[in-house]
C-alpha cells in the first residue's frame, strides 16, 4: 500500500474510536469522583500570554525553557499553547472573583495540553490531563484529600495496585531559600562530577539536582543535605498531619526526600504517583501544594493544592492490566437488507 500523501505530525497522533473507549470511560470516572467530592469543572483558553507561564511556573524550568510553543499574534502579542493546568486556573479564580466566594474554591479539569519534548512511550506533544485544584485554604487535611481522590481514581481504572505513592514536603517558600542555599554549598567543589545539564542547574534551580537521571548525579544526590535539616517546626507538623491523614484514609505511601517536582510554584506538600515497575520516568500524575503562586499572578497570599494526571499514560497502565472499558455501542442485534426493495423498506433513516 502507498504511503498516505500526509501524516500526523511528530509527537502528536489521532484518537481512533477504540481508543475514544478509554478517554470516554476516564471523563466518566472523573467527572463522577469530583463531583461526587464537591468539584465543579472549569475549562482555560488553550492559549494564554506567555508571561502567564514564565511567572507562574518559574523562568528556570525545564517547561517553560524548552518545551512551550511559543507564537506572536497578529497584535504583537506572545502567546504559549498551554503545558499545564493549574498556572490558567489560578489565573482565572483572580480574574473572575472567585476569592470572594465561600473558600476553598474546588475545580476540576479535562483538557488537551502541549509542551515540545522528545517524543516516548506515554509522552506526547499534543497531550490530555485532568486534574483537580483546591484554592483558598492551607489544611493539610485538603492535601490529604487531593490526593485521596486521585487514589480513589486510580483505584476505579484499575490501576492503583500498579502504582506506588511517592510523597514529601519541600518546606515553605523560606525554607526552600535556605535549603538551596546549603544544596549550592554541598555541591561546591563537586561540579566536575555533574553532567552539563546538572551544572547548569546548579545555578539556576538547584533543587532539581535531586531528581537528576544522571547516575553520578543520583550517588551525590542521595548524600545531599535533607530539606528536613532547615524545615521549620510549622512545616514539618503540616506534613506530619499529611501523612496522619492517609493513614487514616489507608492510602499507602513512601516518604520521598529527594521528590521535588519541576515547577517553581510548589511548596510543602509534593506528591507523584510512581509505576511499580519502570519508576520515576513513568508516572502516571502527580501535584502538590502552591501557596506562593496566586500571590505571583498579582492576587493576595492564597494557598492551593492540585492534582494533574496524564490520560494517555494512564491508558497504557489500563491495557498493561488487560482492562477493557465497557462499550454501549456493542451490537446485539444485525439486520442485513438483501435487495433493493428491502433496502427501501428496512431503511433506518
Amino acid at each position: 500500500m502507498a504511503s498516505p500523501l500526509f501524516q500526523s505530525p511528530k509527537g502528536v497522533h489521532d484518537i481512533l474510536p477504540d481508543e475514544h473507549l478509554y478517554f470516554s470511560f476516564i471523563k466518566k470516572v472523573v467527572r463522577h469522583r469530583c463531583r461526587q467530592a464537591g468539584f465543579r469543572r472549569i475549562s482555560t483558553p488553550m492559549f494564554e500570554s506567555i508571561d502567564l507561564f514564565n511567572r507562574g511556573i518559574g523562568d528556570a524550568t525545564d517547561v517553560v525553557e524548552k518545551e512551550m510553543y511559543v507564537f506572536e499574534s497578529k497584535s504583537g502579542s506572545k502567546m504559549a499553547l498551554r503545558p499545564e493546568g493549574t498556572a490558567g486556573v489560578a489565573r482565572a479564580y483572580l480574574e473572575h472573583g472567585m476569592q470572594q466566594l465561600p473558600q476553598p474554591v474546588e475545580l476540576y479539569y479535562i483538557e488537551p495540553f502541549f509542551r515540545y519534548n522528545r517524543p516516548q512511550k506515554g509522552r506526547f506533544r499534543q497531550f490530555h490531563q485532568f486534574g483537580f485544584e483546591v484554592i483558598g485554604e492551607s489544611d493539610p487535611a485538603l492535601d490529604a484529600q487531593v490526593i485521596y481522590l486521585a487514589y480513589r481514581i486510580n483505584q476505579d481504572l484499575g490501576i492503583a495496585d500498579q502504582l506506588s505513592l511517592q510523597i514529601n514536603s519541600i518546606g515553605s517558600l523560606e525554607d526552600r531559600e535556605k535549603y538551596k542555599e546549603e544544596l549550592v554549598h554541598y555541591y561546591t567543589g563537586k561540579e566536575r562530577s555533574l553532567c552539563e545539564e546538572d551544572r547548569r542547574r546548579l545555578s539556576i534551580n538547584p533543587l532539581r539536582l535531586l531528581d537528576t537521571k544522571d547516575e553520578d548525579g543520583q550517588i551525590l544526590a542521595s548524600m545531599a543535605p535533607k530539606m528536613s535539616d532547615v524545615m521549620s517546626a510549622e512545616s514539618k507538623e503540616h506534613f506530619a498531619l499529611v501523612c496522619e491523614f492517609l493513614d487514616e484514609l489507608n492510602v499507602p505511601y513512601q516518604i520521598n526526600p529527594h521528590l521535588v517536582r519541576g515547577l517553581d510554584y510548589y511548596t510543602h506538600t509534593v506528591f507523584e504517583f510512581w509505576s511499580k515497575k519502570d519508576g520515576s520516568q513513568n508516572a502516571t500524575g502527580g501535584g502538590g501544594r502552591y501557596d506562593g503562586l496566586i500571590e505571583l499572578l498579582g492576587g493576595s497570599p492564597t494557598p492551593g493544592i492540585g492534582y494533574a494526571a496524564g490520560m494517555e499514560r494512564t491508558i497504557d497502565y489500563m491495557k498493561e492490566q488487560g482492562i477493557r472499558p465497557p462499550n454501549k455501542d456493542a451490537i446485539d442485534v444485525f439486520v442485513a437488507q438483501l435487495g433493493h426493495v428491502a433496502k427501501n423498506a428496512l431503511s433506518p433513516w
